[in-house]
């Protein structure tokens, strides 16, 4: 008998536990499960080309590769112009959609599901323009290879197209549905924020972010994000308050030691 009210104990405490992990969905480290692996050669890939992949923790890494695979399974990608598809086109976007939403359990962008890949700059229809990225709101995300790659190059230099485009495809998901959440709220902190301290002017100006930054409130943010991930400390030193808003609408922070 007292074998069996262990065992009812056992079990009230396991569903409590998995019960407040599922309900907590700000920390980043929400279950994830699949039967696949990556392939030797991914792993391999990841390991050498992205250091923040490397300084994960063993958990860290397993859930982020787990998140990767159950992405790139889920998403459809397409190339234009005789490009041929490869699994480097796949990791690096899957990648750059992992990485922005690491400390998010909502992080499959479920709106879109197609990405298309030119070798280069391509015409965009909606745009009437020569261009690198676009994000489409019905769920599409187009990306120039080479400057894809670019940006994966040259880790500091604030321009990476995939966490550009991500950061659009970011806020459709989070304003084109009504959603309450920690990400939400600290985006509206943010914006209010911009406007009434003439943050757009202020980059402008003192060339904290490309110029580019400036053309809207959307692109301000997309350069940003660029920036939180590719230039943290001056990002915290010269906008040490809207860099702040950033680490809680993301729930992470580079320049901490611990992930």
């Amino acid at each position: 008998m007292g074998g069996i009210i262990l065992f009812g104990i056992y079990i009230v405490v396991v569903y409590l536990y998995i019960s407040k992990k599922l309900k907590n969905k700000r920390r980043g480290n929400g279950l994830c499960f699949t039967l696949v692996r990556l392939s030797p050669n991914l792993e391999r890939y990841l390991l050498q080309n992205f250091p923040y992949y490397r300084e994960l923790s063993n958990r860290k890494r397993r859930i982020f590769k787990c998140r990767l695979k159950k992405f790139m399974d889920s998403k459809k990608f397409e190339t234009r112009e005789g490009l041929k598809l490869t699994d480097e086109m796949k990791l690096l976007i899957s990648a750059s959609a992992i990485k922005i939403t690491f400390g998010l359990d909502d992080y499959m962008f479920n709106n879109f599901h197609t990405f298309i890949i030119y070798p280069g700059e391509f015409y965009s229809r909606f745009s009437k323009q020569l261009s690198k990225g676009e994000t489409n709101a019905g769920g599409v995300i187009v990306f120039s290879w080479d400057d894809l790659k670019f940006g994966y190059k040259y880790p500091d230099d604030s321009l990476n197209l995939g966490y550009h485009e991500f950061a659009h495809a970011l806020f459709i998901e989070h304003f084109t549905t009504i959603q309450d959440d920690e990400f939400s709220r600290n985006y509206v902190r943010w914006l209010a924020f911009i406007k009434n301290k003439h943050k757009l002017n202020y980059v402008r100006q003192h060339h904290i972010f490309r110029d580019y930054a400036a053309t809207n409130e959307q692109e301000f943010f997309a350069v940003a994000l660029e920036n939180f991930f590719e230039k943290p400390k001056e990002f915290k030193e010269k906008l040490p308050h809207l860099y702040l808003l950033m680490t809680k609408m993301l729930n992470q922070d580079l320049l901490k030691k611990s992930r």
